[in-house]
């Protein structure tokens, strides 16, 4: 089933990339914004199929790790280039601090990256224009890696904090930038981050921001 997805949105949004680079032959200004429209479309689209593909082989027991010695500072930085535009774009201030004291870990490098940047772009996503967001990784006792990523956007009441880790749940806002979600991120980012053996919480009060934290062992 997912290749059957897949396979043909692949060429969607392959081709529509193609005609907007003029490679099929001039495109005008209203032509352009259908195929954006397309390719945007296509990637969400995307972006669901995969999300519900992880999350049924983590319920049917199949989601493995696979663990390898990275280096966590260098991940970091490669989720906030990942962000980079949009926060330009935004006026968004980010920025990242991760103690030296920190080098390599040994941990599912993709799956941390993809909870790092599922929680970048939330943080992006319920920050206002001009707001600021900073990533922290400090150790947590002997054993562990705490890692942070706390925005000073609109905050999360007590009430839409219970539906956060939960599968299709979405805060209705004005400040999600018109960036449609999966309503799939955060649970699973819980999914992921347990699966190493660790816990996600959040911290928040409405109109003074969020923080979400995890923590992870250093070694699997």
């Amino acid at each position: 089933m997912s290749h059957e997805l897949r396979t043909p949105l692949n060429a969607i949004i392959g081709f529509s990339e193609v005609m907007l680079e003029g490679i099929g032959g001039t495109v005008n200004d209203k032509q352009k914004e259908f195929l954006k429209d397309i390719k945007g479309s296509g990637d969400h689209l995307l972006s669901l199929i995969n999300d519900i593909l992880d999350l049924s082989k983590i319920e049917a027991g199949k989601m493995e790790l696979e663990p390898s010695e990275f280096n966590l500072k260098e991940l970091i930085e490669g989720s906030l280039v990942m962000v980079k535009e949009k926060a330009f774009k935004h006026k968004i201030k980010v920025r990242a601090e991760v103690e030296d004291e920190i080098r390599s870990i040994v941990a599912d490098e993709r799956k941390i990256k993809q909870v790092a940047f599922n929680l970048l772009s939330n943080a992006m996503k319920f920050t206002p224009d001009g707001g600021s967001v900073f990533v922290r990784a400090k150790k947590a006792g002997e054993d562990c890696v705490e890692i942070s990523v706390k925005d000073n956007g609109i905050g999360i009441s007590p009430e839409d904090r219970k539906k956060l880790f939960q599968p299709f749940q979405q805060l209705e806002t004005t400040l999600k930038k018109k960036h449609a979600g999966t309503g799939l991120g955060l649970n699973l980012c819980k999914k992921f981050v347990e699966l190493h053996g660790g816990s996600i919480r959040v911290e928040s009060e409405v109109g003074k921001g969020s923080k979400f934290i995890f923590v992870i062992p250093v070694k699997q």
